[in-house]
C-alpha cells in the first residue's frame, strides 16, 4: 500500500512538473509572440508616420513649385508689362523734368520688385539644385545670404556628390532653414556650412557666432520651434539624426548625419 502511494505521488509529481514546464514554455512563447507583435506594431506606426511626413513634405515642395511658377509667370510677367507700358508713357510725355524724375523713381521701384520676385521664386524652387547639384546650390545660398553684415562660408573637404536628388533637396532645405535662423534670430555675423562625406555617411554642420538660444524653451514654443521640428521630421524620413549644440549667449553648432545605405530617400520632387 505504501509502495503504491509512493508511486502515485511520484507520478503525480512528475505530471505536475511536466505541466509546470509546459505552462512556463507556453507563457514564454506567448510573451515572445506578444513582444514580436508589439514590435511589428511599433514599426508599422513608425512607417505610417514616415509615410505621412513624406506626403507632407512632397505636398510642401509641390506647393512651393506652384507658387514659384505663379510668381514667375504671373507677377513677374505683369511687372514686365507694366514696365514696358511705363516706358511708352514716359516717351509720350517727355520734356517735363519733374515727371521724368517720377517715371525714373517708379521704374526703379518696379525693378526692385522684379528682383525680389525672382529672389523669392529661387528660394521657393532652387533651380540651381536641379541643374548643378547640392554643392552649387549651397554655394549660391551662401553667396545670396552674404551681405555687409553677415558672411556665410561653405566648406566641403573631400566630399563627392551627387547624392540622390531627394536627399540633395532635403539637405538644402535644412541648410536654408538653419542659415535663415542664424541671420534672423541669432543675429550672426559669421556662418559656416560644412559638408563632409565619410564612407557611407554624409555629415552637414551649420555653425554661427550668434547669440544662441535655449533649445528646450524654443521646442516648447509651438510656433517658435516649428523650423527645428521640421528638420527633425525631415531627417526621420531617411533615418537621419540631428544634434543641437546650442545655448543662450554663445554661437550655435547644428550637426546633421545621414547614413547613405539606410537613407532610401523618398521622392519629394514628383
Amino acid at each position: 500500500m505504501s509502495i503504491d502511494s509512493g508511486f502515485l505521488i511520484a507520478v503525480g509529481t512528475a505530471v505536475l512538473l511536466v505541466m509546470a514546464v509546459f505552462i512556463i514554455i507556453f507563457v514564454a512563447f506567448y510573451q515572445q509572440k506578444q513582444a514580436k507583435q508589439q514590435l511589428a506594431f511599433k514599426e508599422l506606426q513608425a512607417q505610417h508616420r514616415r509615410d505621412l511626413m513624406e506626403a507632407t513634405f512632397r505636398g510642401q515642395e509641390e506647393e512651393r513649385k506652384r507658387l514659384a511658377e505663379d510668381m514667375h509667370d504671373g507677377i513677374g510677367t505683369m511687372l514686365s508689362v507694366t514696365k514696358m507700358s511705363l516706358n511708352q508713357l514716359e516717351r509720350q510725355v517727355a520734356g517735363d523734368g519733374q515727371i521724368s524724375f517720377q517715371f525714373q523713381k517708379t521704374r526703379s521701384m518696379i525693378d526692385e520688385t522684379m528682383t525680389n520676385v525672382r529672389r523669392i521664386s529661387r528660394n521657393l524652387v532652387p533651380t540651381t539644385l536641379d541643374r548643378f547639384g547640392l554643392l552649387a546650390a549651397l554655394e549660391e545660398l551662401a553667396d545670396r545670404a552674404t551681405d555687409s553684415n553677415t558672411e556665410v562660408q561653405l566648406t566641403f573637404p573631400e566630399c563627392e556628390t551627387p547624392f540622390p536628388p531627394s536627399l540633395d533637396l532635403m539637405l538644402y532645405r535644412i541648410a536654408q532653414e538653419l542659415v535663415n535662423n542664424a541671420i534672423r534670430h541669432a543675429r550672426a555675423s559669421q556662418i559656416t556650412i560644412q559638408l563632409f562625406c565619410i564612407d557611407q555617411e554624409v555629415r552637414m554642420s551649420v555653425m554661427d557666432n550668434g547669440v544662441g538660444f535655449d533649445f528646450d524653451a524654443v521646442m516648447e514654443n509651438k510656433q517658435g520651434g516649428l523650423g527645428l521640428r521640421n528638420i527633425e521630421s525631415r531627417l526621420s524620413v531617411v533615418n537621419g539624426h540631428v544634434t543641437f549644440d546650442v545655448a543662450p549667449g554663445r554661437g550655435s553648432q547644428i550637426h546633421i548625419q545621414v547614413q547613405l545605405h539606410d537613407a532610401q530617400p523618398v521622392n519629394l520632387l514628383s
